[in-house]
């Protein structure tokens, strides 16, 4: 393959919170690594806790990645400022805080690196806090929400029709709907096991941004993008670098 060739096949590289290959998810570190390893963006998740205040974290129940018993959705800021995730055993001595979206906003635009804001599930269930949420990441050049609930989307769009909202696609979604019935999204996000029929032709044929997250950098179709894709989304971004 030729250098130009080269050139043409390089797609956007979304680090999935961040260079979690490596670094404990949605973490600073994660982050910082993510950079380090020349990623035009991070994807991240985000939670809302009981004050009202957005934080960046994967899982509503801290149980997984922290130990601790207890919901997001129960605690207020300050409670949450004082919990430790990471590893099993090494949390409380290695762990690190959970970073709140307003710092990880701050630190992305002094970077210059994009976001792929994922919107979870204490956000669909407190839809009233969008408004807010759409202000703070106003700020940044490069930015995008995802989410697997497409009332989301379509709220999201409705409040702001220039903020790109990405509807990340389960196999369900798609058994008694076509791409086109979900209308308000701008882009499409799936997991690699969807890159064969009877979703590909799908694929082709919309004029949406296209993105697959779960890659590793070894598969076949990450060598030789088709052309309707135009970003990833791995825990790997370092692989995907020219």
């Amino acid at each position: 393959m030729s250098l130009e060739n080269k050139a043409d096949s390089r797609r956007e590289v979304y680090a999935h919170r961040g260079a979690s290959g490596k670094y404990f998810e949605n973490t600073m570190k994660a982050f910082y690594g993510a950079i380090e390893e020349g990623a035009d963006g991070i994807e991240l998740d985000v939670q809302l806790s009981k004050d009202g205040i957005f934080f960046v974290i994967h899982d509503s129940d801290l149980y997984r990645l922290s130990g601790v018993r207890k919901t997001i959705s129960d605690m207020e800021a300050a409670e949450i400022q004082q919990i430790r995730i990471g590893k099993r055993f090494v949390r409380g001595i290695k762990g690190s805080s959970i970073p709140t979206l307003s710092s990880v906003i701050s630190f992305a635009a002094l970077e210059s690196i994009g976001l792929n804001i994922e919107l979870k599930d204490t956000i669909s269930k407190n839809p009233e806090s969008l408004p807010r949420l759409l202000d703070q990441i106003s700020v940044l050049d490069q930015v995008h929400v995802s989410s697997f609930d497409y009332n989301l989307i379509e709220t999201v769009k409705r409040l702001d029709a220039s903020m790109e909202a990405g509807l990340l696609l389960k196999k369900s979604m798609l058994v008694d709907h076509q791409l086109n019935d979900y209308r308000a999204a701008d882009a499409f996000h799936f997991h690699k096991r969807m890159m064969k029929e009877p979703y590909l032709s799908q694929w082709r044929q919309t004029e949406k941004t296209i993105r697959v997250y779960g890659v590793v950098g070894d598969e076949s179709f990450v060598k030789e993008p088709p052309e309707f894709i135009q970003g990833w989304i791995t825990d790997y971004p370092g692989r995907f670098i020219i």
